[in-house]
């Protein structure tokens, strides 16, 4: 259903998709295993805190301050739903998701973000993740509200989400219609300033090749020159320094700045 048709008021419950998956069988809140993932040690406290007293501390809760962590849990724990944050110090939130279904594939994911970027809602678009909550959403009643859906079979996405994901749907020349899945994944090197030569052996490729797909770039986004596209992906959130890739020893000779030269005696 289109967002615009919904009737003004409508309870949260009227965010989450009606159709329970297939395969999915409800355990409860007061019986679950749930996994949460985040690397704010205050916030992680809470959400376990809200959990324990709405499912009055029946449900088992497991904490995690990282993907890697997560992993290790989830490795040895059955898991019924995982809270997961978008920003974690190892990785994002939606690539934890992905890790997390190929070990729990029947684990319901709730993912948490306290900034939705265009680049996080795009993915979102097309990820695993069962439902999503901005962080502020977190601190309300909400949060159990999704935790029932999810554990009910259902999707839950707040009017607040929901308009993002529209926005990347109906806009014609939203990046993710107009560049192609290499010229995506070059975003966020040229966000985080590397030369062509660096990306170039990263991704093994010709340098040719990343001056032909910079260009490419450029004119689909009408964008001038590298440092503008650098903002942009930034901006649309293509760029997390946390994660930027450790350079090779050739590009950290690239980087490093030339010598003083020596005075003549």
């Amino acid at each position: 259903m289109d967002q615009a048709t919904k009737p003004a008021g409508a309870a949260a419950r009227d965010c989450a998709d009606p159709r329970p998956e297939p395969g999915v069988t409800a355990p409860g809140p007061t019986r679950s295993t749930i996994l949460c993932v985040d690397d704010d040690a205050l916030l992680l406290d809470f959400l376990a805190f809200q959990l324990e007293t709405a499912t009055e501390s029946q449900a088992k809760v497991h904490k995690a301050p990282s993907g890697n962590a997560a992993l290790s849990l989830a490795r040895h724990h059955e898991l019924d739903l995982a809270i997961l944050d978008l920003c974690l110090p190892d990785m994002d939130g939606l690539s934890l998701a992905v890790e997390l279904a190929s070990i729990r594939p029947h684990c319901r994911l709730l993912l948490l973000s306290g900034n939705l970027t265009e680049n996080h809602a795009n993915r979102l678009l097309h990820s695993n993740v069962h439902g999503c909550l901005l962080k502020a959403q977190a601190h309300s009643g909400e949060l159990v509200v999704a935790l029932q859906e999810l554990l009910e079979g259902r999707t839950y996405f707040p009017l607040e989400v929901l308009a993002l994901l529209a926005g990347a749907r109906r806009e014609p020349g939203h990046f993710s219609k107009i560049l192609s899945d290499r010229e995506t994944e070059l975003l966020p090197y040229f966000g985080y300033g590397w030369s062509h030569g660096q990306i170039a052996r990263h991704l093994r490729i010709s340098p040719a090749t990343v001056r032909t797909h910079l260009q490419h770039i450029l004119a689909k986004l009408d964008l001038h020159g590298r440092e503008e596209l650098m903002r942009w992906s930034i901006k649309k959130g293509f760029v997390d320094f946390r994660h930027e890739p450790a350079a090779r020893p050739a590009d950290q000779a690239e980087t490093k700045p030339a010598a003083a030269p020596r005075e003549e005696k």
